[in-house]
Parts: structure tokens; C-alpha cells; sequence
């Protein structure tokens, strides 16, 4: 496995972790960060071994947005260079063919929210507080990224006045989709990611294609092509291990989905 400098990866009963790692910088996003995350996902987009990714920071932080200080100083030809890295970064995480579980502490502000935004779920520490702040820098926040999570007002709220919102407003408003207690955030978000990682990267990757192609679609077409998605994987081996191995446990009472109910 490669080693990064700002960037500590490893791979846990499915799940890729990729664990933010500058602690100088509180994890700030700068050239050389950039380029290892985008190094990273491309190392497992096509390794089986991994069905799922979580990107996480530590307890106490996740990335507290772009380094800043990179642009300052610098002209239009290297700024240019460090917006289509950024846009690079985005397209990695948002197009990932495989799902991917943000877990955030701390605050996450400006480019650090758009990334968890950009991951499929994002699981907070209630200590996590997010903002659009790019606005306070003269620049744009990911509209787009918010409004895929969130109602229209709430999104251009935040997008146009940089203020930020707790964990707990987060969840309300469907930033996030589960707020834990302090101290317990990898061990919660690498349990879903686990859970996720548990069809394999065969399944996996199938889904999430159906998760990004089928919003942007009308109801009829959405709902042809998932109807065409699920005759493919009836064809395949899996499904008939899976039923199998599915219907023996509902005989048995022992489906896993009772079992998670009933936690």
C-alpha cells in the first residue's frame, strides 16, 4: 500500500479508510493533499478488496477547508492550476464509482463541508459544525453539493451568509444522516461503512452507479433503467448465492435486516 505524507490509508473488512493527516494545518486542503486523496480513490476504484471508502479526519477535526495561504501571493497561471486541482479532487469523490461515508468532527468549514457533501453519507460527532464560509473570502460556496442534501432556501441560506449550523441543525435539515456522541465517530462511521462494504464491490458498484445516474432522470426513464439494472443482476451468480444463503436465513429467523431492526 502506498504511503502519503498527509494521509494515512488502510483497508478494514471492505472499507477503504482514508484518514486526513495534516495536523499542522488542521487537515486544510493544499497541493500536495489534493493530489494524495485523488491517488488514493483511484488506487481502489478498481481494487475488489474495497466495496466502500470513508474519508474521516480525526475526533477532534476534519478539514477545515482549501489552505488558503497557497493563493496568496500567487498569480492567474498557478491559481488556474489550483482550482482544476480542486475540481479534480471534486469529480474523484462526487463521481466515485464505489460509496463513499464522510465522518466529520469539528468544524467543517468552506471546502471542507463541500467535501463531505461530495460523499454519499455523512456521519457527524456532535461536537461538527458546517458553513459555506467562502463567502467571507470573496468566493463561492458548492451550491450544487449542499442543494443534492438539503431544501433550496436552507442551501442558498448558507451559501449567501457563510454562517455555520450545528451537528444537530445539520441532521435536521439533511446535511447529515446520523449525529454520535464525542470520542465515537470512526467507531460509528466505519460500522456503517463496514455494513456497506458487506455486498462486496461487485454489488457496490453497481448501486452507486444507480445512485448517481438514476436523480438525474425522469420517473419513467429512472424507473426502465433500475428495472434494466435489476434483470442484469439477476443473470449473475451472486443473486443466486445471495438468495439462497437470504432464504435459509428467513427460515432459520435469522435475517440480518430483523437483526439491525432490533438493535
Amino acid at each position: 500500500m502506498p504511503e502519503y505524507q498527509y494521509l494515512l490509508t488502510s483497508v478494514e473488512d471492505g472499507v477503504g479508510i482514508l484518514q486526513l493527516n495534516h495536523p499542522q494545518k488542521r487537515n486544510a486542503l493544499g497541493w500536495e493533499l489534493h493530489r494524495e486523496i485523488i491517488a488514493a480513490l483511484e488506487g481502489w476504484a478498481y481494487d475488489d478488496e474495497v466495496a466502500a471508502v470513508l474519508i474521516i479526519g480525526n475526533e477532534d477535526y476534519f478539514c477545515s477547508g482549501w489552505a488558503l495561504d497557497v493563493l496568496q501571493g500567487t498569480q492567474g497561471g498557478d491559481r488556474t492550476e489550483f482550482t482544476d486541482l480542486a475540481l479534480a479532487l471534486m469529480v474523484a469523490i462526487y463521481d466515485y464509482r464505489k460509496p463513499t461515508v464522510a465522518a466529520v468532527a469539528g468544524v467543517a468549514p468552506g471546502y471542507g463541508m463541500d467535501v463531505a457533501n461530495m460523499c454519499d453519507i455523512t456521519i457527524a460527532s456532535a461536537n461538527a459544525a458546517f458553513g459555506s464560509t467562502q463567502v467571507k473570502y470573496a468566493m463561492n460556496g458548492f451550491y450544487h453539493a449542499m442543494l443534492a442534501k438539503m431544501n433550496t432556501q436552507r442551501a442558498r441560506r448558507m451559501l449567501f451568509t457563510g454562517d455555520p449550523i450545528t451537528a444537530e441543525e445539520a441532521l435536521r435539515v439533511g446535511l447529515v444522516d446520523e449525529v454520535v456522541e464525542p470520542g465515537t465517530l470512526r467507531e460509528n462511521a466505519l460500522r456503517l461503512a463496514k455494513q456497506i462494504a458487506e455486498n462486496g464491490s461487485e454489488l457496490t458498484t453497481v448501486l452507486k452507479e444507480v445512485a448517481l445516474r438514476a436523480q438525474n432522470m425522469d420517473h419513467i426513464g429512472a424507473t426502465a433503467y433500475e428495472l434494466r439494472v435489476t434483470h442484469d443482476l439477476v443473470q449473475r451468480g451472486l443473486f443466486t448465492r445471495r438468495i439462497a444463503e437470504g432464504l435459509a436465513r428467513i427460515k432459520e429467523g435469522t435475517s440480518k435486516a430483523t437483526e439491525r431492526l432490533a438493535r
